[in-house]
Order: structure tokens, then C-alpha cells, then sequence
């Protein structure tokens, strides 16, 4: 278990044996002025699973050396020695608030979505529940269509811009539920269309191309960044909700996630992508023209050049599969399930243990952020040095999220709890698992078209899960109806 952790034993990057295929092991030069502004930026014993080196030790490095690390010597840095450096770069900690900032408006899949359903007065049965659900899957499908497509439509804005772009997107799809709906009473179904379809393609475009900008920043910062995710469910869906149940409106939470959008991008601007200009000007995307993010090549380019890295992203991306299919799918699907009132505790005929709604949601997302938060976490903790060791990774992630899917189908309320945590938990760690290994191997200059296609594989997962939702449901109903449970309305 140890030797997972910390930094002793760590082997050079460039000699780990990652059975890659023809050109996979390509160099990538740095410039000589580059190192020591990397070199410079780095301090040891920061990161979330190291300890700095104690007083009077004395530390020895057990890297080999490799022809392409004698290049170092000869005025450039290679590949593996930047992300060495780059491992030791102090965490940048406001990234976390960036990414909660916009994916608040994300959280609109979640029990939001409910809460805009029974706005907009549609139940949980009937053409118009599926319509509804239809429109749900536009966020998957927007994220779907603009992680690759952004690079298409967006070919001449630099990265740096598409995600101030993406943050107007959001704020706006996010404005739409509390403004017209909520306040002006409108019922409208164009508006379900408008709100998520806005979000999703904005996802779209900020996902891939935020976590390619912040690269340069080093893993420590990424680590951060990636919790942003959990960390945004847990306020809104935990915290937002708890606050519902104690008789806070619901729109409230719409409002906050609005004005939370504007806050994420101020953060951005001044500290963020001032860190980026000083640590890595001509890699980070954040230079005076700001052209490029992380050494990027255009995608056209990478895909030219795909022997160098996407045949061994292929297990990432069918991992990534599965866990938003899971995600996306039992997620709405236990909304639509336990939807009365009260929820049963022990089973569909439990009437004498029985628990608010609204607060049996605040604990089931305990479990949903205590899952996909550690997890996260965890993923950056293992070293991982090895494609073998990778692939191991993603095969417990896979196996976590299969068991959360098949205890989601039993739908018992207590065994719901520990069901989205296993999901969650299988989802953050591989999430984690695969932004480390496309930031540690992939060539940096294909950094943005690997988290492209890695997170367009998810996209669609999300759409198969998004989009059965009603299935889903049916596996955990089986079109019966229960005196708290897999009501055909909504309970008050």
C-alpha cells in the first residue's frame, strides 16, 4: 500500500515501461528557458498524498538515464523531466472555486431537474414526463457534440477565450428555469429545450478545454480542479436542499447557481490565468495572443499523428463509458423512483420507517460527494507508473460502478445510499485515473484532442444513460406503484 504513495522510488517518466505501440514514445523537446521558470515554481512535499522530505535527510534519485533525458544537457527538456517538475508546481487551490462556480449550473440534472419538472407541471408518467426527459438528454448531447466540435467551430478562438465563451453559456442556460419558469409562471416546454440544451454544449466546450489550459499548472492543481465536480453536487444537492427542507424555496438554488457563474469567471481572470502567464507563458495558452493551451496542436494535427497516443486511451474512454451511463442513467432515475413525500427506508412496502424526502436526498448525496470526492482524491494519490497498473485502476473503478448500478435496481432507500456511492466512487477514481495518465504520458501537444475524445466517449455513455432513464426507472418499478414509491405523480 505504500509504495502507491509519496514520492520515493519514483522513476523517470521517460523510462517507465508503458507498452504504447509504434510512436508512442515520442520526445518532446523544452525550451531551455522554460526549466528554470518550471524549476522555479516547483516546491516539494505540497501535494495530497506527499510529505516533505525532514530536516537533515538526505534525498537520492533512483532515475536511470535515458538517451532522450540526456537531451536535458544538450539545451531541452524532455517530456518526462517536465512533468517531473511540473508534479512538484504548489497547487493552485482556487481552481476548485472556478470549476464549482460552473459546474453549479450542471447540477441542473439532478434533483433541479425534478424540482423544473414539477415547475413546470409535468409528472412522472405520460408522453409529457418523456418529452421532458428527452429534453434532460440535451445536456449530454450538447457535451457530446462540442467536446470535438468546439474545435471545429472554435478552430481560430483560442482555448483561453472558448472557456469564458462556455461560462456565458452556462450562466445563461442556468437563468432560464428561475427568470421564466419560476418567476414569470411561463410553462413553455421550448424553455426545458433552451436551458439544457445551452448548458450541455457549453459543458462541452469547458470541460476539455479547462483541464487542457490549467495543465501547466501541474497535477497538484489539476487535483483540485477535477473535485470541482463532486464539490458543486455536494452544495447544491446536500447543502441547497437541506436548506429546502427547513423551507428555503427551491429557486433560490437557481438564482445562487446564476450568480455563482460570474464569480467562477472573476476568480479565473485574476488568478488563474496570471499563474498561467507566470509559470508557463509560451505553453499555457495564457500568452499575449494566447493561441495555444499546454503545447497544443490543433486536433486535425493530433489526428494525424493518433498512433502516438490514441490506441492506448481506448480502455479510458470505454471506461468512461460506463461510469456516466451509470451516473447519467441511476442518478434521475432514483429522483422519478422515490418521489413521493415520504421515502421507505427498508423496501416498496415499508410504511412504518419512513424519511422526508427532501432530507433523504441530503444524505443520499452525502454519499454521492463523500464518493466522488475521496475518490478523486485517491486516483491522484496512487502512483500508477505503469499501463498495466492503469489499466488495473480503471478495471476497480469498472467494477464499482457495475455493483452501484445493479443495488440501484433493487430500489430499497437505504441501499440507495450506499449504491451512488459505489457509482460515484467508481466514476471520480477512473476520472482521476485517466486525467492523470493523459497528463503524465499522452505528448503534451495532443493534450487537448486526448481529453477531447476521452471526454467525447464519455458524452456518450451519458446520452445512453440520460436517455434511459425511463427504462431504468422500470427495472427498479416494474411498472407497479407503491403506497411512497414509483408514484405515477409527484407527492407533496
Amino acid at each position: 500500500w505504500l509504495k502507491h504513495f509519496g514520492r520515493s522510488g519514483r522513476r523517470g517518466l521517460a523510462d517507465l515501461a508503458v507498452p504504447r505501440g509504434p510512436g508512442l514514445r515520442s520526445t518532446m523537446m523544452i525550451a531551455p528557458e522554460e526549466a528554470p521558470k518550471l524549476a522555479a515554481a516547483a516546491t516539494p512535499g505540497d501535494g495530497p498524498c506527499t510529505q516533505a522530505p525532514s530536516a537533515g535527510s538526505s534525498v537520492t534519485s533512483t532515475t536511470e538515464t535515458s538517451p532522450s533525458q540526456e537531451a536535458f544537457g544538450r539545451g531541452g527538456l524532455t517530456i518526462g523531466s517536465k512533468a517531473e517538475l511540473e508534479e512538484d508546481i504548489p497547487p493552485r487551490r482556487l481552481v476548485l472555486v472556478v470549476m464549482i462556480a460552473v459546474i453549479q449550473g450542471y447540477t441542473l440534472i439532478g434533483p433541479l431537474q425534478h424540482s423544473f419538472k414539477v415547475a413546470m407541471r409535468i409528472g412522472d408518467k405520460g408522453a409529457l414526463s418523456h418529452v421532458f426527459t428527452q429534453a434532460a438528454a440535451l445536456v449530454q448531447w450538447g457535451k457530446f457534440a462540442m467536446t470535438l466540435g468546439q474545435n471545429v467551430i472554435f478552430s481560430r478562438v483560442p482555448p483561453l477565450v472558448r472557456v469564458y465563451i462556455a461560462m456565458a453559456g452556462i450562466a445563461l442556460g442556468a437563468a432560464i428555469p428561475p427568470l421564466f419558469v419560476f418567476t414569470l409562471g411561463s410553462q413553455w416546454l421550448g424553455w426545458v429545450f433552451l436551458s439544457f440544451g445551452l448548458i450541455g454544449l457549453s459543458l462541452g466546450i469547458f470541460e476539455c478545454t479547462f483541464l487542457n489550459v490549467i495543465t501547466p499548472l501541474g497535477p497538484l492543481t489539476k487535483s483540485w480542479a477535477i473535485m470541482g465536480f463532486p464539490g458543486a453536487f455536494f452544495i447544491i444537492n446536500v447543502l441547497g436542499f437541506l436548506l429546502v427542507s427547513f423551507g428555503v424555496p427551491v429557486e433560490a438554488l437557481f438564482w445562487y447557481i446564476v450568480a455563482g457563474v460570474p464569480l467562477g469567471a472573476v476568480v479565473f481572470a485574476t488568478q488563474i490565468v496570471p499563474a498561467l502567464r507566470q509559470v508557463a507563458p509560451r505553453t499555457s495558452g495564457a500568452g499575449e495572443d494566447g493561441k495555444a493551451a499546454a503545447g497544443t496542436a490543433t486536433v486535425y494535427k493530433s489526428m494525424m499523428e493518433w498512433r502516438a497516443w490514441l490506441p492506448a486511451l481506448v480502455p479510458f474512454m470505454c471506461a468512461n463509458i460506463v461510469g456516466h451511463f451509470v451516473m447519467e442513467g441511476a442518478l434521475p432515475a432514483n429522483f422519478n423512483t422515490f418521489n413521493d413525500s415520504q421515502v421507505p427506508l427498508f423496501g416498496r412496502g415499508d410504511s412504518s420507517n419512513l424519511m422526508n424526502k427532501d432530507r433523504f436526498f441530503a444524505v443520499f448525496f452525502v454519499f454521492v460527494g463523500l464518493g466522488d470526492m475521496v475518490s478523486r482524491r485517491v486516483g491522484y494519490c496512487f502512483e500508477l507508473s505503469t499501463y498495466r497498473s492503469n489499466l488495473v485502476a480503471l478495471a476497480c473503478g469498472l467494477l464499482c460502478c457495475v455493483a452501484g448500478m445493479y443495488l440501484t435496481i433493487l430500489g430499497v432507500g437505504v441501499v440507495a445510499w450506499l449504491s451512488v456511492f459505489l457509482s460515484f466512487w467508481g466514476q471520480g477514481f477512473n476520472y482521476a485515473v485517466a486525467s492523470k495518465y493523459i497528463d503524465r504520458f499522452v505528448p503534451r501537444e495532443h493534450n487537448l484532442a486526448a481529453y477531447s475524445f476521452w471526454m467525447f466517449a464519455g458524452s456518450a455513455g451519458a446520452i445512453a444513460g440520460s436517455t434511459l432513464v425511463d427504462v431504468i426507472r422500470f427495472w427498479i418499478c416494474h411498472g407497479d406503484t407503491y403506497a411512497h414509491e414509483c408514484l405515477a405523480h409527484h407527492g407533496h
